[in-house]
């Protein structure tokens, strides 16, 4: 995908600065009053104003963390660490981030749907499209937040002041508005564009979108529907798995929507947080054991079953995605080879900013790393891509009772991905309900790791209480006999989650201080 609509974009950022109040706490008076809504290109620049809050490198990169894949040392910019080991609380930034963030978003997209019908003598195909545009960015704002907070105030229209202390709205009435909303967008937005507005929101992001907040919502026949319909459209699984995300790959026919980033002009800070000491990284978001073991062996049996795998040479005959994904010791990246087991290598274990667990992503991080440690990349965030869809359609079926060989096909579409080519799923093998959601769920964990997808599959399908508890493990430590652990896995921390509790995060506590008709969720 291309970032055309960035060069504009990076212009209005202080033109369209948002407070981090809830909701704005104010009708946006600098854009929306005045003169501003007299020309189709105000309302091009106000909907382009609404794609810089889809980007949230910073905060969303963090997400696996607070999963069981990932840990972050560091409570700096996000203090997700207590959102991962489950010592939280409601005054956490993390929330009130995304709270604000989405918010923000709706805000911004609310001001273009309440004043685009003002700009006169405009192209009303153009009119058209624009409210369609900002009609998918809210729909994703409010996706993230119900898979977030559960219940949240359904907001439509820019409030005015009599309007600020709204309540929340139950999540099953909010979900029936994002559907509906993008059903509408996706009959009016195209397939594609032209060079100059690549990168926009299309019918496809459209209807991607809406498959996922159906299978969220286990609506499966809807999702069935929805996907297929996605699927016959022009994408197709990309042969590279790793240039979909370091930058070299922008035009993936992968990629469904993006959020994007422009070298100097508009940059992120991906591989300060991603990457290892050698590669100018803090290291901080890091994989953890129980994501490198889910990979299967090149056979496609799990390491527990798979006589391929050899506990002396862990990483060997794997699934190629886990060193696509995972630096293990002795991968190189960008010409440089990161072994933290080298006594004296700068990655190494204890290292300042050195892994805790011992491994690194590579997944993620910049093929072009220039610039100082807050503006180093430009590598986009994917939000949603044909593999997800072909996942969803799958899932949706097998939850449905549906199995037939269109669901093998779509999973296995995925795993034959040129360069990983792992072993077609058959009936022999996993020919059951049971057995197939099996094969799915670790097939979304390995494909979207690092992605936000883990956040919300451990919560909707209510297996945090099992998988997050416990010791956080990295890498095997039989190289360093200075260190405690030494033959032993690494430990990096205790972890606990009350299902009582975290499966919703708080509403943030100074949301609850200005707005008394918000309650808190349960046991914060």
């Amino acid at each position: 995908m291309k970032i055309n609509i960035l060069t504009i974009l990076a212009a209005l950022l202080l033109t369209f600065s948002c407070s981090e109040d809830f909701l704005d706490r104010q009708p946006l008076d600098e854009v929306s009053s005045g003169n501003y809504w007299a020309t189709s290109s105000d309302a091009v620049n106000a909907v382009n104003n609404c794609y810089r809050y889809l980007g949230d490198s910073w905060y969303r990169i963090f997400l696996s963390a607070a999963t069981d894949d990932s840990y972050s040392w560091s409570n700096w910019p996000a203090d997700v660490q207590f959102a991962g080991n489950g010592s939280a609380t409601s005054s956490l930034g993390y929330f009130s981030h995304f709270w604000s963030q989405h918010y923000n978003t709706i805000a911004a997209a609310n001001n273009v749907l309440d004043n685009i019908d003002q700009v006169p003598s405009m192209d009303e195909e153009l009119r058209n499209r624009l409210k369609a545009e900002a009609r998918v960015i809210r729909a994703y704002a409010y996706q993230q937040l119900i898979g977030m907070y559960g219940d949240v105030p359904l907001i439509t229209s820019i409030q005015t002041t009599d309007e600020f202390n709204v309540s929340r709205t139950p999540k099953a009435e909010v979900v029936d508005f994002i559907v509906q909303d993008l059903e509408e967008a996706a009959d009016i937005l195209p397939e594609s564009y032209g060079s100059s507005d690549q990168g926009r929101v299309t019918k496809g992001a459209a209807l991607a979108l809406e498959a996922r907040v159906l299978l969220y919502d286990e609506r499966w026949s809807e999702a069935i529907d929805v996907a297929s319909e996605v699927m016959g459209l022009n994408y197709s699984i990309d042969g590279d798995y790793l240039s979909l995300f370091d930058g070299t790959n922008k035009n993936s026919p992968e990629i469904i929507l993006a959020a994007q980033y422009i070298k100097n002009t508009y940059p992120t800070a991906s591989a300060t947080w991603l990457g290892a000491p050698s590669l100018g990284g803090w290291g901080q978001v890091i994989p953890l054991k129980s994501l490198v073991d889910t990979y299967e062996c090149r056979d496609g049996l799990t390491i527990e079953e798979s006589p391929m795998y050899d506990p002396e040479n862990p990483f060997e005959n794997r699934d190629p995605r886990l060193e696509l994904t995972v630096i293990v010791p002795g991968t190189e990246v960008n010409g440089i080879t990161i072994d933290i087991t080298n006594p004296n290598s700068i990655d190494r274990l204890g290292q300042n900013n050195a892994s805790y667990s011992g491994y690194y992503y590579k997944k993620g991080v910049p093929a072009d790393i220039e610039g100082s440690w807050d503006s180093n990349s430009y590598n986009d965030e994917v939000l949603i891509r044909y593999a997800e869809i072909l996942l969803i359609y799958a899932e949706a079926k097998v939850q449905s009772g549906e199995i037939d060989q269109s669901v093998y096909d779509a999973i296995n579409e995925v795993r034959g991905r040129a360069g990983v080519e792992m072993p077609a799923i058959t009936s022999t093998e996993a020919g059951s309900q049971e057995a197939l959601m099996e094969v799915i769920r670790r097939e979304r964990r390995v494909e979207f790791a690092l992605e936000e997808h883990r956040f919300f599959d451990i919560r909707r399908w209510e297996i945090a209480e099992d998988v997050m508890p416990g010791t956080a493990l990295g890498i095997y430590n039989n190289f360093d006999d200075s260190r405690g652990d030494f033959g032993e896995f690494v430990r990096v921390e205790e972890r606990q989650f009350n299902p009582d509790r975290d499966y919703l995060w708080a509403i943030p506590v100074n949301e609850l201080s200005i707005n008394p008709n918000l309650e808190q969720n349960p046991n914060w």
